[in-house]
């Protein structure tokens, strides 16, 4: 229950830092996605609010001796400072004004209607931001009763970038749109627009339009947002050690319970291979104890004269095929309880034909080998390795009782990395109908078998990893490859 409850808990927290990532993500994209339109909308407002500027400024022109004489005294500063005001009266965060050129040399007409950083002015809150007055080219006051900035000049941060771009806007040709500059001025990013007034060229006059495309207050508020997706990416990173973690606990206890599961498994399997071994062992047994029992009972009726020792032979054998029945199934019962350690099996083969080669020169069986050089060691039991070579062996000379060849060969195969062992001879094979029955215990062809060999020899390679199977190979009656993983 306490892990379903904390599984849960863990889900919930990686939903909640997905979607508050999320939401960031998609605010962080929306706002920089939307920044070229609105700059391109800014550039737009600003060119137009330019432009009406030069048009209601250009009949102030059309006496340039009256300008020159009066050089632009506070009258002159006063009317166009009412043009610019009536411009940009429906622009919020734009300022502007204009600049003579020639002998005059100076700015003059600044105005501020809707600029949230002018001198007097506070920045109103969000959705309060004052509104421009309606009716352009009428102001409802008297030009007298306008009440102008102290100042003419721009901006001081901003002033030579639009000094230095209004006197390039005196030459510009009648043909050429306005001069539109956006300029990193830190610690604010702004967009000027200027514009020569009158049709005359050089001009005496243009205009200066501006406002700022970031501003402190722009980089606090990105400084916020790349500071919580700063947060929520290095939470993301804490819950994901955190989970990866648990991830590697949770991978090594299900690893060990995978382990009991199949150590019960293989625990079950042997003790149904030991449930057939039971079922064959009593009709095994019967046999032998009923040809003593009668053999006993024979010899005792006999006189005392007429007894002779060597009636109690076939005593001997039915012990002795007893004792080699309850051996094998010893070996049943204590395989995958020996002790492992490296085992050579190129030597475990050669010491088992050293103990076949008197049977092997009787039956004229020729024993060769083919065992590869510098193959690794195996971690196994030597004992068991011997018995699975020596069952297989044996089998194979019992199959030749007239000569034949009898084949070892070992070799190392890869991907993945293991050991193959073949014992191969030259008898008859094995018919298709004894296939489905091969390794089965107590089924055997010969009336001398026991049936446990075969069966055996499947158990130990399992207790080892390994397989063992039947092949077949041109001029050879059976092939029987056991393969170990290394």
């Amino acid at each position: 229950m306490s892990e379903r409850f904390g599984l849960r808990w863990q889900v919930v927290l990686v939903g909640l830092l997905f979607a508050a990532s999320l939401i960031v993500l998609l605010s962080s994209s929306l706002a920089a996605v939307s920044v070229p339109g609105h700059e391109a909308e800014l550039q737009r407002q600003l060119i137009a609010a330019s432009r009406r500027m030069a048009e209601s400024a250009a009949s102030l022109l059309d006496n340039p001796d009256d300008l020159r004489r009066k050089k632009a005294p506070g009258e002159w500063h006063r009317r166009l400072a009412v043009i610019t005001n009536e411009a940009l009266s429906d622009l919020y965060g734009v300022e502007g004004g204009f600049y003579l050129g020639g002998e005059w040399n100076q700015f003059t007409g600044f105005a501020f209607p809707n600029n949230p950083h002018g001198p007097s002015e506070p920045p109103p809150p969000p959705g309060k931001r004052p509104q421009g007055k309606k009716g352009r080219g009428k102001h409802p006051l008297p030009v007298e009763d306008i009440e102008l900035p102290a100042r003419r000049e721009p901006p001081p941060n901003e002033r030579d970038s639009i000094y230095a771009q209004c006197k390039a806007s005196l030459n510009v040709p009648l043909d050429v749109a306005p001069i539109v500059q956006i300029t990193e001025i830190p610690p604010s990013r702004v967009l000027v627009v200027t514009e020569p007034v009158g049709q005359m060229r050089p001009a005496a006059m243009s205009t200066w339009v501006m406002t700022r495309l970031t501003r402190p207050e722009h980089m606090v508020s990105d400084l916020h947002r790349y500071l919580t997706s700063a947060i929520l990416a290095l939470a993301g990173i804490v819950v994901s050690l955190l989970l990866t973690i648990n991830l590697g606990h949770n991978l090594r206890r299900e690893r060990q319970q995978r382990e009991r599961l199949r150590e019960e498994l293989r625990r079950s399997e042997h003790l149904a291979a030991l449930g057939k071994l039971l079922a064959g062992v009593a009709h095994e047994v019967r046999n032998p104890l009923a040809a003593i029992r009668s053999t006993v009972q024979l010899y005792q009726r006999l006189p005392e004269h007429s007894r002779d020792p060597s009636t109690l032979e076939a005593v001997l054998h039915g012990v002795d095929r007893l004792n080699d029945l309850v051996g094998r199934l010893l070996y049943f019962v204590r395989s995958g309880h020996e002790a492992r350690r490296p085992v050579d099996i190129n030597a475990v083969v050669e010491e088992t034909l050293t103990l076949l080669r008197a049977q092997a020169e009787a039956q004229r069986v020729e024993l060769r080998t083919e065992l590869a050089s510098s193959l690794p060691p195996l971690l196994g039991s030597g004992q068991t390795f011997q018995q699975v070579v020596l069952n297989l062996t044996t089998n194979a000379l019992q199959a030749m009782p007239n000569g034949g060849t009898l084949l070892c060969r070992t070799r190392r195969l890869e991907d993945p990395p293991r050991i193959e062992l073949s014992v191969a001879d030259t008898g008859p094979g094995i018919s298709p109908e004894e296939l489905p029955h091969l390794f089965e215990p107590f089924h055997t062809t010969r009336t001398e078998g026991t049936g446990l060999g075969l069966a055996l020899c499947r158990e130990i390679v399992q207790q080892h990893n390994g397989t063992i199977e039947l092949d077949r190979a041109v001029g050879w009656g059976a092939v029987f490859r056991v393969t170990l993983p290394l």
